[in-house]
């Protein structure tokens, strides 16, 4: 940029005095231009980002966790793909809903018991990443769709 605006000078006027003081001007210039290319690309970025399960994994995984990418999202299938049989219990009076041994289907987080919660989806964030939740919370806040809730778990 600075070699530019030396060459738009006519000949007569490249002199030190005069490029030093073209120089000082220009500066200001150079590092608004820096600026604004850094601005486009971030925008770009958020662009070309959602609130689509891949995608959000990618910029959490790309924001907090680039080197090991362990941030995984689940969505809360609820008590739709759960395995369950149903028994009468005596003591209580009433009928209850029990997980099949070895369906895996109980998994109990921070916020309860998956399928009760109300969440849509689970973000879950190794616990060394535990510092960075309300950075975190930003970024999902950002890129989720308006309606959707979620729950932040530590492994």
């Amino acid at each position: 940029m600075r070699r530019l605006a030396l060459l738009a000078l006519p000949t007569w006027l490249r002199r030190p005095l005069a490029g030093a003081l073209l120089y000082a001007g220009i500066a200001p210039l150079g590092r608004l231009l820096s600026e604004l290319r850094a601005y486009r690309s971030a925008i770009g970025y958020r662009l070309r980002h959602n609130g689509q399960v891949c995608k959000l994994r990618g910029v959490l995984n790309d924001e907090l966790d680039p080197e090991l990418r362990r941030i995984a999202i689940k969505d809360d299938d609820g008590a739709a793909s759960v395995e369950a049989s149903t028994l009468w219990r005596r003591e209580m009076g009433r009928w209850v809903t029990v997980p099949q041994r070895g369906s895996g289907a109980v998994g109990i987080y921070r916020e309860g018991f998956a399928g009760t919660g109300g969440y849509d989806f689970w973000v879950l964030v190794p616990a060394e990443l535990q510092r960075a939740e309300p950075r975190l919370r930003a970024i999902v806040n950002m890129y989720k769709l308006a309606g959707k809730r979620y729950a932040i778990n530590y492994k």
